[in-house]
C-alpha cells in the first residue's frame, strides 16, 4: 500500500525535473544504502554465465548509443524516445513508479532467497 501512495505522489513530479528527481533519490538512496549493507553473500559465478549477461548488455547498450549519438532518424527510436509519450501522463507516470519499485522489490526478494 505504502508503494501504491509513493507512486501516486511521486506520478505528479513531471520528468526529468527537480522534483522528479527528488522522488527518485528520496526512495532511491536509502533502498540501495540498505541493499549494499545487507547483501548476502555471493556465490560463485561461472565465466559462461558473466560473458553471457556481460554479452547482452553491451548489445543493449551499444544499440541505444548508436540509436542517440547516430542520425536522427524515427524509424528507429531509443527507448526514452518511445516511453515519453507514456510518460508525459499522469497515469503513465504512476506505472512507471510502480514498475521500477515492483522491479526493486522482486531483486531485494531474490537476494534474499540465496
Amino acid at each position: 500500500m505504502v508503494i501504491v501512495a509513493y507512486a501516486l505522489a511521486a506520478g505528479f513530479c513531471r520528468p526529468l525535473t527537480v522534483p522528479a528527481l527528488a522522488a527518485v533519490l528520496l526512495v532511491g538512496v536509502p533502498l540501495v544504502w540498505l541493499g549494499v549493507r545487507r547483501a548476502p553473500a555471493v556465490p560463485a559465478v561461472s565465466g559462461r554465465t558473466v560473458a553471457v549477461w556481460s554479452g547482452v548488455a553491451a548489445v543493449g547498450v551499444a544499440l541505444e548509443l548508436a540509436l542517440r549519438l547516430g542520425p536522427n532518424n524515427t524509424a528507429w527510436p531509443t527507448l526514452s524516445t518511445l516511453l515519453d509519450p507514456l510518460l508525459e501522463t499522469y497515469p503513465g507516470r504512476v506505472a512507471g513508479y510502480l514498475l521500477w519499485l515492483g522491479a526493486g522489490a522482486w531483486l531485494v526478494r531474490q537476494g534474499q532467497e540465496r
